[in-house]
């Protein structure tokens, strides 16, 4: 049970890491960034990428550059705006109502 558990956490973990890395991908779409953002962010997830063959002893040792741009998150508030629409009330409305019940008179009881 437990190796079951710790199978179905460790995918867990690989699938949180794959989504952020695809969110920070498509962030650009959504946010706006600085292109020097952008491109760090996309020479990260390129480095990342590459296998270990890929590399040569240069790009070992060149330094990894954070980028520390100011990031503008555009902040959007939300303002409901209610309208009173009550469908069966005005249905209601529209419904035949008889207001005249006629009498029918009921045939005396046979004795």
């Amino acid at each position: 049970m437990k190796a079951k558990r710790n199978q179905i956490m460790i995918c867990g973990v690989f699938l949180g890491i794959f989504l952020i890395k695809m969110l920070i991908s498509v962030a650009p779409l959504f946010l706006t960034l600085n292109n020097k953002t952008v491109n760090a962010v996309i020479m990260q997830l390129e480095l990342e990428g590459k296998n270990e063959k890929d590399t040569t002893e240069k790009e070992l040792m060149k330094e990894k550059k954070f980028f520390d741009e100011d990031i503008v998150f555009h902040c959007y508030t939300l303002i409901p705006i209610i309208i009173e629409t009550n469908i069966l009330h005005n249905q209601e409305h529209c419904l035949f109502v008889q207001t005249y019940h006629p009498v029918v008179p009921t045939p005396p009881p046979n004795t």
